[in-house]
């Protein structure tokens, strides 16, 4: 009898390499040299041992490429108020953020509970053909589980709007896609006022956000781009621009439901320059 080892490697979020470990699947070699007699059980034990180590094979690479990692919780964000005296903008207005009074810290659930005014991002993601990233929420989230819509992030104490987007890219993404980065675009002068009161069935949230609307641009399709989602999001897609319109519209006449907030997404998806979205790098 002899031992058959197949070697499993173990990878840590990023997708290093954290240990080698073995895996041995023990049977009896087929052997020549043994009587005829002997022949259909012992190639049958080969092949079922072929057959497992196949299918390993097969669950090792199923692991590595569809890897997910632990969404990092964001504790406190930044919190302001408007001066005295200036009337509260209406929802998608754009706001200077000089005008922003910093008011303190507060926990991101205390924040959305009390609809106190903070800074965060939304990110359309394109790759080099011009298809556009689509991200599913997970079930488990308050807000619009299961719904599409694109990356989004609050912004933490002390961070730039730019460095929001990129690390709205890697905690969503993976670190891998910020070195494909090719552009970075501001689709608005001013970043945007988002009022939006989700209601008793999203546990009475008011989203008051003043939001950094941005359009990255990849350098490679994204069949050869490595994606490493953060474990709150559900699924991914990809889709070509006149798909993404009809959905969105679809979504917005009644027709087909399929995106949290299609009014707000629509309006900013029109404002991408079409003419940038090219294959060739």
């Amino acid at each position: 009898r002899r031992s058959l080892c197949l070697f499993a490697e173990q990878y840590d979020i990023d997708g290093a390499r954290l240990r080698t470990a073995p895996y041995s699947i023990s049977h009896t070699m087929y052997d020549m040299r043994r009587t005829s007699q002997d022949t259909p059980k012992k190639r049958t034990l080969v092949i079922i041992a072929l057959l497992m180590i196949l299918a390993i094979h097969a669950h090792l690479n199923l692991s590595i490429f569809t890897i997910t990692k632990k969404s990092i919780k964001l504790e406190n964000l930044d919190v302001y108020q408007l001066p005295s005296g200036l009337q509260e903008p209406p929802h998608m207005s754009d706001l200077d953020p000089n005008v922003l009074i910093q008011n303190g810290k507060k926990h991101i659930g205390d924040v959305h509970g009390e609809g106190l005014i903070h800074i965060g991002a939304w990110i359309f993601v394109t790759d080099a053909d011009g298809l556009f990233l689509l991200i599913q929420r997970g079930p488990e989230l308050v807000t619009c589980p299961n719904a599409w819509g694109i990356v989004g992030e609050h912004t933490t104490p002390d961070e730039e709007p730019i460095e929001t987007a990129k690390r709205g890219i890697s905690e969503e993404l993976g670190d891998d896609l910020l070195d494909e980065i090719k552009s970075i675009q501001n689709l608005t002068e001013l970043p945007q006022y988002f009022l939006i009161d989700w209601g008793k069935e999203n546990k009475n949230r008011v989203d008051r956000q003043l939001t950094y609307i941005w359009h990255v641009q990849l350098g490679k399709r994204h069949e050869d781009l490595h994606l490493v989602l953060d474990d709150e999001v559900a699924n991914h897609r990809w889709l070509d621009m006149e798909t993404f319109m009809e959905q969105l519209n679809e979504d917005i006449n009644g027709t087909h439901e399929m995106f949290c907030i299609p009014i707000e997404m629509k309006r900013y998806f029109d404002m991408i320059d079409i003419s940038n979205l090219s294959s060739k790098i």
